[in-house]
Formats: C-alpha cells, structure tokens, sequence
C-alpha cells in the first residue's frame, strides 16, 4: 500500500502511523515536491510526485491504472489518489475531526461527514465526534477510534527560561464552510506586543498554504520570532495562544495550558458544532477581546486546579485514546487489506 502526504501537516499525521506498519505493508510515500527535504528530516524515504502534470497552463490527466489502496490524510489528497488510479482509499483524520456541525451532501468535504468519501472504506479517527459523523454519513466503512498518532510525538519543552508565550493562527478558511471557521488574527494582531511586555513570545501561524509567510508579517511588525513548525512550538514555549485548530488540543494533550482566541465575528458561545465550537471549548480559558488578553495568559500561565480539570475533560471528549494510536492505527490497515485480500479470493 503507498500512501500520499501534499501539505506538511498530512505528512505529520500519517509519518508516526508509516512508521507503525510492517515493512512488507508499506510501498511508497508520495509527497509534494516541495516536501521532500522536510520528509527527510523526518528519516522518511519518499517519492515526490508533482500535484499537476502541466501543459500550456493545462493540467494533463495522467494515464491511469489501478494501482491499488493508498493511504491518505485529507480530501485534496483524496481526489490525488484518484487522479493517480489508487482505490479503494483508508484516511487518517489530520486534526480533531472538526466539522463545524455540518455532514451530509451539503457539508464540505474536507470536514469530518463530508461528501464524495464513496471510495473510502476505512476512516481512522481520534475520538467518537467523528467516528459518529463518519459512520452515519458512510454506514459501510469501518470507522475505528486511534486516538492520534501525532500527539504521541509531541516534544516535551526543553529546558530553558521561560514563561514563553506562543501565539498562532488559523488560515482564514472560506465563510461557506462556516462562520467560526477562519481566523482571528484581525481581532488580536494589536495585542502581540502587549504581551511581549511580559513574556518571551513566539508566533506560529498554520502551515495551509502561504498562510505562514503572511502571518510572519505580523510577528515581525511585533518584534516576535516566528516558528513554523509546530513540533518546536511544543518544545520552546510554556502556553499555547490559538484561535482555532487542532494544534490547540495537541498542544494540550502534552499537559500544558491553553488560551482561546475568539474572533468578534463569533457568537459567544453560539450554536453546538462540536469540539472546539463547544462541547469541547473548556480545553482551555477563552478570550473575546483583545483588552482581556495579558490577563488570560497570566491565568492560563498558573494552570490552577480547575483548569487541569476542564482540560482532561475535553480532551477526553476528543480523543478516545491517549497512547498507542500509531499502533492501533497499523492493525486497523492491517486488518482491512488482509481482508480485502480474502474477499478477494
């Protein structure tokens, strides 16, 4: 089985899980051109694959050929593996499984419950929000809860002074996903100095895209150090500030505090759409405007009882298991193509 990895934050997911499984399981890692040096930093052997074949501006579609299952981490790569005569497909969530409440025909399809996954016959997951969205959106497949293998490779935070504050952002995703789905950078740019007054700061922003290079702008205009890859946050800092992302509960499940950033956009505590929007919200201590800012991090920064407590909590709701999933992850594909091969015959 090969596998496919376009954007860094899908080799981070399905790297820990490539590792996991037997040597005769594993074929190829495809990869993104652009990937290829930071796979192997990662002591990862892979095979880079242009996205496109490009003529004239024109994309050529490739000759295709069954090639067999692949494993994949998000619905871009999905359509890849297509494109590339793989099928049928197992995927790896690459994140918490946030759908922002939507599944079905009408939902986007790179969230959790999404359309066009007919070819996908195995969805990993880290917890029972997506498996149920999963599961009700493609009753033949088999969902299997894994926890997540990335977490599993967090760094510990390195010795050095401290406390250190990162501060990150996600892509502005489009309003026709979801209201609560873009960024807040807009809402807390003009805060990051203020809490450089304080504390050593560090800015991470998601990695979609070019989205990076424009956040950096605004650390730099702040005079803060900018870090791109999320596993030197982990190491280099002592709380995590984020508005929306998985790396919020990633970051939490390695036991240090988090600070939501709420967009003014946002209705405060407005419709359930799971996880981060609510049900799982209380993984950290939120702040709805940027004047409340240097407080909340001082309160997160204390990590009292109660905010030990709200966090196990959600991150319980989030993922089913704490260890073991990259394992747990290599039997389920396993399992699955031992038992395509039997059908098979």
């Amino acid at each position: 089985m090969d596998a496919l990895a376009y954007e860094r934050q899908f080799v981070d997911h399905i790297a820990p899980v490539w590792r996991a499984l037997p040597a005769t399981v594993r074929g190829s890692l495809i990869v993104d051109p652009g990937l290829e040096s930071y796979c192997r930093g990662l002591g990862l052997d892979v095979q880079p694959v242009p996205r496109l074949n490009v003529d004239r501006g024109r994309p050529i579609a490739p000759p295709v050929s069954p090639k067999g299952p692949a494993l994949v981490a998000s619905y871009g790569d999905t359509k890849e593996a297509r494109r590339l005569g793989y099928g049928p497909l197992a995927y790896i969530e690459h994140g918490i499984g946030q759908s922002y409440g939507k599944t079905g025909p009408k939902a986007n399809g790179s969230y959790s419950g999404g359309p066009d996954r007919a070819d996908t016959e195995l969805f990993l997951v880290p917890g029972p929000d997506p498996a149920a969205r999963w599961r009700a959106a493609y009753p033949r497949a088999r969902v299997v809860e894994i926890g997540s293998p990335h977490v599993e490779e967090l760094p510990a935070r390195i010795p050095g002074p401290g406390p250190v504050v990162a501060v990150s952002f996600h892509w502005p995703a489009p309003y026709s996903v979801s209201p609560y789905a873009g960024t807040a950078v807009a809402d807390y740019a003009a805060a990051i100095p203020w809490l450089t007054e304080h504390w050593s700061v560090i800015g991470h922003a998601h990695p979609k895209g070019d989205w990076q290079s424009r956040v950096r702008r605004v650390f730099d205009r702040a005079g803060v150090p900018f870090v791109d890859d999320f596993a030197d946050v982990c190491r280099l800092s002592d709380v995590y500030v984020c508005d929306n992302s998985s790396t919020i509960y990633e970051y939490a499940a390695t036991g240090r505090p988090v600070v939501l950033l709420n967009a003014s956009s946002w209705s405060r505590k407005g419709p359930e759409l799971g996880l981060r929007f609510w049900e799982a919200s209380h993984v950290g201590v939120h702040v709805w405007d940027r004047y409340d800012l240097v407080a909340t991090v001082r309160r997160a920064l204390n990590d009292a009882r109660p905010i030990r407590e709200a966090r196990e909590d959600a991150l319980s709701k989030v993922y089913t298991y704490r260890s073991g999933a990259s394992d747990r992850a290599a039997d389920a594909i396993v399992s699955w193509l031992r038992e395509r091969q039997r059908v098979a015959a």
